[in-house]
């Protein structure tokens, strides 16, 4: 998983969301953008990850 922080601050952002998003795609990872000031999609990355440990765990 590629995970984008600070997302509420996009003015002083350094990587492009299209461009991260291709690089997860290329890199076989999930991609969200978050932010702690906010509470987006924080708690959806931990989910995320969780769930993926948990299935890879069962395979």
């Amino acid at each position: 998983m590629l995970v984008g922080n600070k997302s509420d601050l996009r003015h002083l952002r350094a990587v492009p969301t299209d461009e991260a998003k291709a690089f997860a795609e290329k890199h076989g990872l999930s991609f969200l953008e978050t932010s702690a000031l906010d509470s987006s999609n924080v708690e959806l990355a931990f989910q995320t990850i969780l769930t993926d440990v948990c299935s890879k765990k069962q395979a």
